[in-house]
């Protein structure tokens, strides 16, 4: 193919299956897509784009997700290893300078494009499912403030907590 020839497929799929217990220093990825460039990337610059276009006469019959992600554990007590279902990570170089408003560096960017008005008024930045309200728990209303809860995070191997509120801010 030339250079800015696109390879069009009805289905991509990849599966690998490990019978065998591997060595932790062999790295195991079914499917990587690499753009390395040594100039401008212009606009856009991605290495992997999805879209899910339900256009103007589809929907979703359950869960629509452009990008779904599962991992599964182990069925037995682990003996290693860290588990996520997402990871993302920057790879800084030495000569790596930033930090204005500007030309932001974050590990997240969220943006609602298009008519924002109902999103605006209805969508939450985040949907939780399966995890239940405990003292202890990753999730807790157990807190002295009225109507609100916390949510436990990990940063560098200290459990933190962000503050909720059951009702927005008015002020």
């Amino acid at each position: 193919m030339a250079e800015n020839d696109f390879l069009h497929v009805k289905e991509f799929s990849v599966k690998r299956t490990y019978t065998a217990t591997l060595p932790p220093a062999q790295n195991q990825t079914p499917a990587r897509f690499v753009l390395t460039s040594e100039f401008a990337t212009g606009g856009w610059a991605n290495a992997i784009e999805a879209s899910l276009n339900y256009g103007t006469d589809g929907s979703a019959g359950g869960i629509g997700a452009t990008i779904s992600a599962d991992c599964i554990l182990p069925n037995k007590a682990f003996p290693s290893g860290a588990y996520y279902p997402l990871h993302l990570s920057f790879g800084a170089q030495a000569s790596s300078t930033w930090g204005t408003l500007v030309n932001p560096v974050a590990f997240m960017r969220l943006e609602n494009w298009g008519t924002a008005g109902e999103f605006d008024d209805k969508g939450f930045l985040m949907h939780i499912e399966g995890i239940n309200d405990a003292d202890d728990h990753i999730f807790s209303t157990g807190t002295p403030e009225a109507n609100s809860g916390t949510l436990r995070i990990n940063i560098g191997g200290t459990a933190y907590y962000i503050m909720l509120c059951s009702a927005g801010c008015t002020t």
